[in-house]
């Protein structure tokens, strides 16, 4: 199974004081365990690093670029990277997608097709999407085993 993990989801894991942080992290320990395979595109790395960031710079006033520097590389070397190009910017802008961002990572999805679902932390802004949603427990309860 090949998953789109949104950026929320691996927000709550580096963070770790996010409400769906342990089971964001009990997903991510899965999919390092081959569960399934994880999917981002350039676009959720991208705001991985940006909320990280504004989170980090002043908790970790010291080591914050370092520190991201790490847990990106980390986390780059167990996903993969699928593509994001103006056909997925477009179809968002045409969609009933609230959020356009997540609208253009379900368009990336749609166009790799190879995507069995997306897995966020906010259900509501997937409420269009054309493949199935889950939250990070609900997913983990469609794993075999």
């Amino acid at each position: 199974m090949r998953a789109l993990v949104d950026s929320d989801v691996l927000i709550a894991v580096m963070d770790g004081g996010e409400a769906q942080s342990a089971a964001s992290k009990d997903l991510l320990d899965a999919a390092t365990k081959g569960a399934f395979t994880v999917l981002i595109t350039p676009l959720i790395a991208a705001n991985v690093m940006y909320a990280l960031r504004r989170k980090w710079r002043t908790t970790r006033p010291r080591t914050w670029e370092q520190d991201i520097n790490d847990v990106m590389v980390a986390m780059l070397s167990s996903v993969r990277m699928i593509t994001v190009d103006e056909r997925d910017f477009l179809a968002s802008m045409a969609s009933g997608f609230k959020d356009k961002e997540d609208g253009i990572q379900h368009f990336a999805a749609l166009r790799h097709g190879k995507v069995d679902a997306i897995i966020t932390c906010n259900m509501k802004d997937y409420r269009t999407s054309t493949l199935p949603v889950y939250e990070p427990h609900a997913f983990m309860g469609t794993l075999p085993g």
